[in-house]
């Protein structure tokens, strides 16, 4: 693949993640289930909790998923030849970071059984 389609690619991949952030930002999951969702054992402990992991989760990745839309542009002139390979590694431990970010938040205002701190 040339660079400028890997370019292409690389954008149109992260766009696509942006707008899937914005449909579940926008419609999140309204009861715990094993669906979609943010999905830990502890953001299942009680309705109160699904709902703050899940408002904290979205919002983070809506926003990060923002910045991530650079990602291809940077790739494109430092690494043109793997650009889309390293938009989407990078892209990949972006997404993944959200998982212990969330779960400090929880940690902040939340105790282990799921009660308010």
């Amino acid at each position: 693949m040339d660079n400028e389609s890997q370019l292409w690619v690389g954008l149109g991949y992260i766009a696509f993640m942006v707008l899937l952030a914005y449909i579940f930002k926008k419609n999140p999951p309204k009861k715990i289930n094993w669906l979609y969702g943010y999905r830990t054992k502890r953001s299942m402990a009680n309705e109160k909790v699904w709902r703050a992991a899940n408002d904290y989760s979205l919002s983070t990745m809506f926003i990060w998923q923002l910045y991530c839309l650079g990602l291809p542009l940077f790739g494109y002139f430092l690494y043109p030849k793997h650009n889309l390979l390293v938009s989407i590694i990078i892209h990949t431990i972006v997404i993944v970071a959200i998982i212990p970010a969330t779960e400090v938040y929880l940690n902040k205002y939340f105790d282990k059984k799921g009660n308010p701190k």
